[in-house]
């Protein structure tokens, strides 16, 4: 299932939106950088540094695959010298809203605008047709690539092209910026390697799926989800089979993201003598700020997960 479709009410209001957009304009030299989601923001921040200001237009918990565009959004995209989205069909509302927002500068193609899927090597990818009753399926492939903390630094290197573009007087600034955040993420990943080493090969049941970037990173092994299908919620049928098939294999891990209802893993955990582990959906939420934050708090739930 797709994000619903509000794009006829923003754009029935988006006029009148635009019309006041030069009187409200705020003066400022910093780059506006305007985001779909609190991890590209957060990325942003860490590339744009003091140069530029950062809005993300999805809130933090907010399910990435049910926003609804408003009419403030459009101005947002309006003012911004850079617009960066997710890609591969999980924030396709954003289209709709540059194109209401008629700015040429972060539209396809332009000079500000940022794809950060563009160069991610891409995880399920469907080579078949679908349908509605397949659940939440993207037919460009798994679009949670941000949980793979090595795709952070492809993301951060698509906003540095942008803000060269754009503002090019700063560009060894950007530079210098990219790679103390590049480094950062290097440093990060040594340590994550040896905290997640001895759970290799593990099985982990999450809620939702969206963890096929993350657990290949980390030689973990998926053994299901709380959802029938993807998007859809979990039924007790489907439940009563994974605790079958969970207690058969000795499979004890259960991950949540914050946005999701707890009642359920709590269940099946109890169910198996297994631990849940609720991370963080998004930044912003469970004490994170940061990016890396947001890392170091989705490794920490894993370990836990899995007995660490």
């Amino acid at each position: 299932m797709k994000a619903k479709n509000t794009l006829p009410f923003v754009a029935a209001l988006s006029a009148l939106a635009l019309a006041t957009l030069a009187a409200t304009r705020p003066a400022s030299a910093a780059v506006n950088v305007v985001t779909t989601t609190p991890e590209l923001a957060a990325i942003a921040r860490e590339v744009g540094g003091g140069l530029v200001s950062i809005q993300s237009l999805a809130k933090p918990d907010q399910d990435y695959h049910k926003i609804e565009a408003r009419p403030s959004d459009v101005v947002k995209v309006a003012r911004a010298d850079v617009f960066v989205k997710l890609g591969m069909d999980l924030d396709q509302w954003a289209d709709a809203l540059i194109g209401s927002a008629r700015n040429a500068r972060v539209a396809s193609g332009g000079a500000g605008y940022v794809d950060a899927s563009r160069l991610i090597r891409k995880k399920e990818v469907q080579q078949h047709s679908i349908s509605g009753a397949s659940g939440d399926i993207h037919p460009a492939g798994n679009p949670h690539y941000w949980l793979d903390p090595e795709n952070g630094k492809v993301i951060a290197y698509e906003i540095l092209l942008a803000l060269r573009n754009v503002d090019g007087k700063n560009a060894r600034t950007y530079d210098a910026n990219y790679q103390k955040f590049s480094a950062a993420v290097d440093e990060h990943m040594a340590k994550y390697r040896q905290q997640m080493a001895p759970f290799k090969n593990k099985p982990v049941v999450a809620y939702h799926e969206e963890w096929v970037y993350f657990m290949d990173r980390f030689g973990l092994n998926s053994f299901g989800f709380l959802e029938a299908k993807p998007g859809l919620p979990p039924s007790a049928a489907h439940v009563s089979t994974l605790i079958s098939r969970m207690r058969s294999a000795g499979v004890k891990a259960v991950i949540v993201p914050s946005i999701y209802p707890t009642r359920y893993p709590n269940f099946v955990a109890q169910s198996v003598g297994g631990r849940v582990a609720v991370v963080p959906y998004s930044v912003g939420v469970r004490g994170t700020k940061t990016y890396l934050d947001y890392l170091d708090a989705i490794v920490d739930g894993f370990r836990t997960a899995l007995g660490g």
